[in-house]
């Protein structure tokens, strides 16, 4: 995921008062949206005091920041969110329950821990999954974790998953395809054979895929899946 604030010259109003803008969950193909980036335009532009702060999936910020109309987003500050560590979630998840009054058996947090896999999309559809099987009850049970993970992650091949797949161009899916015989990181110089593409014709959806989050480099010249599951997903298609 990404986030996305708009370089701008902000100035105090007399009064001090300001106008923050959030918008989670950003969907490119909603008019709504490239109404309120041509909107916040023209607020900068009369140096009102104002600022927006955009998250979503790197895909969809890459869309929306492609989109000819609201171009000047492109020089808005980006900031990569990337995979957070298990003990971060873990603890995250812990002071959440417990802030609210309830608490999680180890053996249902080790399992929630281990399916959101450093995702912070993943985090909140299991922990959402999780309270909800159960609200009024106090423990959260490696039960309630039993039956709360797969429905998370139906949610999750529903939202993310099947929408990136259906985003992807033919060239981005005949890289992602030529990535799957590799268990291991796959080099780009593979890929490019695999495709009957010189390496330099992969590097273009190499960049394009690196951009979206869907793949990472692992090193120079190799990359492997970032988007969880997305591997799985494609070799079920």
């Amino acid at each position: 995921m990404q986030n996305s604030t708009p370089q701008a010259p902000f100035e105090r109003t007399n009064q001090g008062i300001g106008l923050l803008i959030t918008v989670d969950e950003v969907r490119p193909n909603l008019d709504e949206m490239i109404q309120l980036a041509a909107v916040f335009q023209h607020f900068v532009r009369e140096d009102r005091n104002v600022a927006l702060l955009m998250a979503g999936l790197p895909s969809h910020i890459s869309s929306l920041v492609s989109n000819e109309s609201v171009s000047f987003l492109r020089r808005a500050r980006m900031r990569r969110l990337g995979r957070i560590s298990n003990q971060d979630i873990q603890d995250a998840l812990v002071k959440t329950i417990e802030s609210a009054g309830r608490t999680i058996e180890y053996e249902a947090l080790d399992a929630a821990v281990s399916a959101i896999d450093g995702f912070p999309y993943l985090m909140q559809l299991i922990g959402y999954r999780l309270w909800a099987i159960h609200p009024n009850r106090e423990p959260i049970t490696v039960q309630d974790a039993d039956q709360a993970i797969p429905l998370a992650r139906e949610d999750y091949f529903t939202s993310v998953l099947d929408s990136t797949y259906r985003e992807l161009s033919d060239g981005d899916l005949a890289f992602l395809c030529a990535m799957l015989p590799d268990q291991s990181p796959s080099a780009i110089s593979d890929i490019a054979e695999r495709m009957g593409k010189t390496p330099s014709y992969a590097r273009v959806y190499r960049k394009r895929l690196l951009e979206q989050g869907i793949i990472a480099e692992e090193r120079r010249g190799y990359v492997t899946f970032e988007l969880p599951h997305f591997r799985d997903f494609l070799e079920n298609r």
